[in-house]
């Protein structure tokens, strides 16, 4: 089986963590796996540095459908494969434009990794095209579904933690560096949001209702105008620290005591899998791929998306209670690593281009 699997992205997010590492996973299953991915970029440099055979880069223009097209027509020809699995925006776009102009000569995928905004009609003629639509989570088939996707043609394939990334040793000397980085103290309980800029602002303004000194880590965003007049307006027992995107932030999850993930939008965060593997408590907004991923009560806590007096009560809730946060966290390690695996993702991937391929 000759599979291509088509990213735009090329660092930086979930998105691009997952598809390599599903990309990875296929060609030790014996699929032969051609990645297309930004030239230059991390994401090209990872899948190299793992073994894989078929890299090859191409960068996809924002806005350019019919020039994507032709690059990636090009690519499908002299490559070969069997089926295509569109990972993410602008290639979904370019693959659309090939099945509506009839150029597309072999099966389509299209997976969905977040929450979609794309328009009812565009979504409608993506998903007519494509041979299979593929969801990451219940909460984007079903936004897929109101937006025109034939139920028939979707399936619910959830990311799968990888495990990698974070078993692995961590030293002493990492940690110090990033309580440096943090400005850590040992008067303020420490707590963080993994995450690019979603909904952060909802934790910020829950801070004065928590009364127990905390230091929020926003990791993966800059200060900004949205944010910052937020931070510099929680009350002085608390702290704030911003830290840019970095791809090492194993040594910050040793420091938080709490996870959350404050969001609308996220399909089903890789971020938020990789902390409850991790073993560590975990606060999410009871919306969109996180209902997927947390059990309220069970392996972590859900708070209304937008409501600060809920996100304080949580978060006071769980640093009042240790032991309570302790048996979420071991729960939330066993829902991680047990039903979603990486190798639950891969399993149920392969299985559906065999059924595809077998038609």
């Amino acid at each position: 089986m000759r599979i291509m699997q088509v990213l735009h992205q090329g660092s930086g997010s979930g998105s691009v963590t997952s598809t390599l590492h599903l990309s990875l996973g296929l060609a030790r299953t014996g699929m032969e796996v051609v990645l297309v991915c930004p030239p230059g970029s991390e994401v090209e440099a990872l899948a190299r540095a793992s073994g894989l055979i078929q890299v090859v880069p191409l960068k996809l223009e924002p806005r350019r459908h019919r020039a994507n097209a032709a690059g990636l027509a090009r690519l499908i020809g002299d490559t070969g494969v069997e089926l295509v699995n569109s990972q993410s925006s602008r290639d979904r776009g370019a693959l659309t434009w090939l099945g509506l102009t009839r150029r597309l000569e072999v099966p389509l995928v299209l997976t969905r990794r977040q929450m979609p905004r794309t328009f009812w009609l565009e979504n409608w003629l993506a998903s007519r095209v494509a041979t299979r639509v593929v969801a990451v989570s219940r909460a984007v088939g079903d936004e897929l579904v109101r937006r025109g996707t034939p139920p028939a043609k979707l399936r619910i394939i959830h990311n799968g933690v990888v495990t990698e990334r974070i078993d692995r040793p961590v030293s002493s000397g990492d940690v110090d560096r990033w309580k440096e980085r943090i400005s850590w103290d040992p008067t303020r309980r420490t707590i963080g949001i993994v995450s690019r800029l979603k909904d952060q602002a909802v934790v910020l303004q829950a801070l004065p209702e928590v009364t127990i000194p905390v230091r929020l880590v926003l990791a993966g965003v800059e200060p900004e105008k949205q944010l910052l007049p937020l931070a510099m307006n929680v009350p002085a027992r608390h702290a704030v620290s911003f830290v840019p995107f970095t791809p090492d932030i194993l040594p910050l999850y040793q420091l938080l005591e709490l996870v959350l993930l404050p969001t609308r939008m996220e399909g089903l965060s890789q971020a938020l899998l990789e902390a409850m593997a991790l073993g560590k408590p975990v606060i999410g907004s009871a919306a969109s791929g996180n209902l997927d991923l947390i059990a309220d009560g069970q392996d972590g806590l859900l708070v209304a998306p937008m409501d600060p007096r809920a996100w304080a009560r949580a978060i006071e809730d769980l640093l009042q209670h240790p032991e309570r946060a302790a048996q979420l966290g071991a729960a939330a390690r066993r829902t991680a690593r047990e039903t979603f695996s990486l190798d639950r993702t891969i399993a149920g991937t392969r299985s559906l281009y065999q059924e595809i391929l077998s038609r």
